[in-house]
């Protein structure tokens, strides 16, 4: 538990620096320490976490694989690894100031994209859920490709309208910045109808993020949030019933108290069974081969639970090493944002690390059960090859933009 109360921590500081601070702001050991490192020892850095972290979930992938018979889905992750590296270079090299021209052809593209999965022609229903294209031998998810669009588009617009951030108290906010809230209420509640209710939610977090990083006033993201949280709470109290049955099993796991044998049953499977498999993993793990939670046990091992198969193999340390890199590759990437001399720069890698940042931390509470059961892969290690696909392309913008960051206004003089 105080490994994540820590990840908070940290996290929410680098939400503050990312705002606020300055090099005159900053301590005279930060300083030091920040001349010792330049940006592009960062960004290597980066690539060598990404490389480290795709690599254990291929091991990983392919160790279930193997015990469940079915080595078909190793080497279809391998192959859209190969598919994942070509679009890596794609956008490591792409000019992102000429993308902004089609910021708005973009973000419709986006829309089309989360309305066709509605299309029987299109569309493919798996798990009772509307969220895949069946594009050929390829099944892809909109909605994460969607999520980095929308991004895109946050940050052109709020670039473009910069002049406008000083007065963005609520009335001038929903006067001069309307068609950011049009397009994220649209993108969230055709994520929600698939339904993909923790897509959506992590997509409006990454908005209030923005927000916050771009100085927007406090005021109005405390307005927008409220506003979210009252609809959260109308969402919970007349959504499905399997979602209140969800949370209610979350409290069994966070406070003990007893449910229907039915709910039981039904929905405290999956989280005992992940609680089962990190405490079986003690301080070394158990070993890829003494391994019980793969063997079956354990549904959705590959994808959502995947954190859990690996602290059971690999044991506390385990889990602290791999939790370790994504806080460097976090904290690496928001460096990054802070070192940045544009605006948009800043804002657009601080927009995408937001988007690994929060599915990191969903998918491992999660696992943990300090989150209500979602469906929230892990980046780079969880099995699915569009959700590894789009993982690359961000990380390959973002490394793209310090890098033209970089070069363009030679922040590295100061760090070098």
């Amino acid at each position: 538990m105080r490994v994540y109360i820590y990840f908070l921590c940290v996290f929410v500081s680098i939400l503050r620096s990312s705002r606020t601070a300055t090099a005159k702001d900053e301590p005279l050991w930060r300083r030091d320490f920040q001349m010792k490192i330049t940006t592009r020892i960062i960004e290597d850095s980066i690539i060598y976490i990404c490389v480290m972290l795709i690599l254990i979930g291929l091991l990983v992938i392919g160790n279930i694989s193997s015990f469940q018979f079915n080595n078909k889905d190793f080497f279809k992750q391998l192959m859209w690894v190969g598919i994942s590296i070509g679009f890596f270079f794609l956008f490591f090299f792409i000019n992102l100031e000429k993308l902004r021209k089609f910021a708005f052809p973009l973000i419709i593209f986006g829309l089309f994209l989360l309305i066709s999965v509605f299309i029987p022609s299109f569309g493919v229903c798996i798990n009772f859920s509307s969220r895949w294209l069946d594009i050929g031998p390829i099944t892809f998810q909109p909605s994460t490709l969607a999520r980095l669009i929308l991004i895109f588009y946050l940050v052109h617009f709020l670039v473009k309208n910069k002049d406008l951030i000083e007065i963005s108290k609520p009335i001038h906010f929903f006067k001069n910045f309307i068609p950011t809230v049009i397009f994220t209420l649209l993108y969230f509640l055709l994520i929600y109808k698939e339904p993909d209710l923790s897509t959506a939610v992590i997509l409006f977090l990454i908005y209030l993020s923005i927000l916050f990083v771009a100085q927007i006033k406090v005021s109005t993201i405390l307005l927008i949030a409220s506003i979210a949280v009252l609809v959260m709470i109308l969402v919970f109290k007349f959504g499905p019933e399997y979602r209140i049955a969800r949370y209610a099993a979350f409290t069994k796991f966070a406070s003990g108290k007893q449910l229907s044998k039915e709910v039981e049953e039904k929905y405290c499977y999956q989280p005992r069974e992940s609680l089962v498999a990190l405490s079986n993993g003690r301080l070394f793990g158990r070993g890829s081969i003494d391994g019980r939670a793969k063997l079956f046990y354990l549904p959705f091992s590959k994808t959502d639970y995947i954190f859990s198969i690996f602290g059971e193999e690999f044991g506390f340390i385990g889990s602290t090493f791999l939790i370790t890199l994504y806080l460097i590759l976090i904290l690496g990437c928001f460096t990054l944002a802070q070192r940045a001399k544009s605006f948009f720069y800043t804002l657009l890698i601080a927009g995408f690390t937001f988007n690994f940042a929060y599915n990191i931390i969903i998918n491992i509470g999660v696992a943990t059960s300090l989150i209500p059961s979602t469906g929230v892969s892990l980046p780079f290690v969880s099995y699915g090859g569009s959700a590894l696909l789009i993982d690359s392309i961000a990380i390959a913008t973002i490394l793209n933009a310090s890098r033209r960051a970089r070069l363009n206004n030679n922040s590295d003089l100061k760090y070098a």
